[in-house]
């Protein structure tokens, strides 16, 4: 295990974010929803799924970012607009869509991660 946050890889660095975020939760209750960042979630989550290989459909992506799926789409829709996102069909059921970072957005992420 990593003894400071200079020996956390990027993706070290991601998980521990996320999992700061999603640990207040509880202790704030109702009052939760103040501190929604759902963009962040979103890039934060896959991220996360990316440097892990795992593929990510859009219903993954609302449950990641814990907001409700008219919420989720809509700032998918955001990031995809801004070239963070990009959605394609899956392989394997025409009713899913897969959403992953950008190559850009990945970059920027990995440097934003590597500087804090």
């Amino acid at each position: 295990m990593p003894e400071t946050t200079a020996e956390l890889s990027p993706l070290q660095r991601a998980q521990a974010l996320y999992d700061l975020r999603r640990a207040r939760e509880p202790f704030f209750g109702q009052n939760a929803d103040l501190f929604g960042e759902p963009a962040w979630d979103i890039l934060l989550d896959l991220y996360i799924a990316q440097e892990r290989g795992i593929d990510t459909c859009v219903s993954d992506a609302c449950i990641g970012a814990c907001v409700p799926s008219s919420t989720g789409i809509r700032w998918l829709a955001i990031l995809e607009e801004r070239g963070l996102i990009e959605r394609e069909s899956d392989r394997f059921d025409a009713r899913r869509r897969s959403v992953r970072l950008t190559r850009r957005a990945r970059e920027v992420l990995t440097a934003y991660l590597l500087s804090c």
